[in-house]
């Protein structure tokens, strides 16, 4: 038996689930309308547009936590995890030097793009 079915037994009704997208105040910011905007751009390093991912490239997220949604990039599956040269099997700076690349620069041009004008999120 799982906590839920426990609850169901005990008092007779469902627990309430707790939303996905609730933004509880606590960590780094998140923004689900911002990732799907990420997911819908083209691969920042080949240009694919199938497989999208929104890539989280900040530091900000501290221990057992992502950084924050507005440090995300457009990747491909096989450039953000899967490939042999992909962002998360090595380190940043290889991965920009490798592909030429300034993720910095790309993730305050998305933010400008999505704020509407220049703004400095990190």
């Amino acid at each position: 038996m799982n906590s839920r079915q426990i609850y169901f037994a005990v008092h007779g009704t469902k627990p309430q689930r707790k939303s996905p997208r609730r933004q509880t105040g606590r960590g780094p910011a998140r923004n689900w309308k911002y990732r799907c905007w990420i997911r819908s751009l083209p691969c920042a390093v080949c240009g694919d547009t199938r497989g999208i991912e929104a890539a989280h490239t900040g530091s900000d997220g501290g221990m057992a936590h992502k950084a924050s949604d507005y440090t995300c990039i457009p990747l491909c599956g096989s450039c953000h995890t899967a490939g042999p040269h992909a962002y998360h099997r090595g380190s940043r700076a290889e991965f920009e030097a490798r592909y030429d690349l300034d993720i910095s620069v790309l993730v305050d041009r998305l933010n400008s793009l999505w704020f509407g004008h220049s703004r400095d999120v990190k």
